[in-house]
């Protein structure tokens, strides 16, 4: 970590817990990822030279790379598992979701659901390479959306249709040239394939918490006891870091060294995935200690519980 010392504050990093954006049960671990792309369910549409005229779907290209990211992203929860599964038995003919099927081949090979990639969609700027080399722009954008299901068998869970977005800048050719623009095809593939990526990482983080780096200030001086819990918070002892200021409080110290204790507990209990608690403690040394720093810290920590009460609300839908 870097650190950036202000008088009396550090600011430094922190990693803090996001809540799974789906809710799948925690029994829920192994899971079969069918990729349900085809031409026909996701046509490309003409965007743009830089990736037009060729006879690659860049769509289709876009989901098998999606799913090996999905894969990936499974891996990093440290508990979840999947395995590229190969079918088109997940609906019925009247489009309702095969549940017969789903059990009986979970049962057979020990999977607990399914993650399916039922359709993607994608736009780039018009004009592709030409327009941006004649505008002089150096790079574009290409556009992603990815619908996918998820589907746990054990109690007919079922959130389809979940769409996630997901860009890559494409770096625009300095020439000109019809044959550089319109015939370079692997240049094509690989956009898309890097779109995948993005798609498919996002999908499949969304079914577990995911721990993000934010930047927060840290008090340093008052006491010793705050001087000596900073060298704990830096390498993430939190447990250890609250013994050390609730010694701060218990020692009874001037109401600003109080107000300076509380606050990094708060900071503490978020950094430990307590975002109640540290509410608490911001709103303590805000209101009883008049700790200027504390009302700014309140504004980021009521942000994120609204945000994770917005995602609650999503799944109760």
């Amino acid at each position: 970590m870097r650190f950036l010392c202000i008088s009396c504050k550090t600011s430094f990093r922190i990693s803090v817990q996001e809540p799974a954006v789906i809710d799948i049960p925690e029994d829920a671990l192994n899971f079969g990822i069918v990729n349900s792309v085809t031409k026909v369910n996701s046509p490309e549409e003409a965007i743009g030279t830089v990736i037009s005229g060729g006879s690659i779907n860049g769509n289709v290209v876009a989901a098998e790379r999606a799913v090996d990211r999905i894969l990936r992203a499974l891996d990093n929860s440290r508990n979840l598992k999947g395995t590229v599964w190969q079918t088109d038995l997940l609906h019925l003919e009247n489009g309702d979701i095969n549940w017969a099927y789903m059990d009986s081949v979970g049962k057979a090979n020990d999977l607990d659901g399914f993650i399916e990639i039922e359709e993607v969609r994608s736009t780039a700027p018009r004009g592709g390479t030409i327009g941006a080399h004649v505008e002089g722009r150096s790079s574009s954008k290409l556009h992603g959306t990815a619908f996918i299901n998820f589907y746990v068998i054990d109690g007919q869970i079922a959130h389809e249709r979940f769409s996630v977005r997901r860009s890559y800048r494409i770096p625009n050719s300095n020439s000109s040239s019809i044959i550089d623009i319109l015939s370079d095809m692997q240049r094509k593939r690989e956009y898309y394939r890097a779109l995948g990526l993005e798609l498919g990482n996002y999908a499949g983080r969304l079914i577990y918490p995911n721990w993000v780096w934010v930047g927060r200030k840290y008090y340093n001086k008052g006491s010793r006891e705050i001087k000596q819990a900073k060298s704990m918070i830096q390498k993430g002892n939190w447990d250890i870091a609250e013994k050390q200021l609730e010694i701060a409080l218990e020692n009874n110290g001037s109401r600003k060294v109080q107000g300076r204790a509380y606050y990094n507990l708060a900071l503490v209990k978020e950094g430990q995935g307590e975002l109640d608690k540290a509410i608490e403690y911001a709103e303590t040394a805000a209101l009883q200690f008049g700790d200027k720093m504390a009302n700014d810290y309140l504004v980021i920590l009521r942000q994120r519980k609204r945000q994770i009460e917005l995602i609650k609300q999503q799944r109760e839908q």
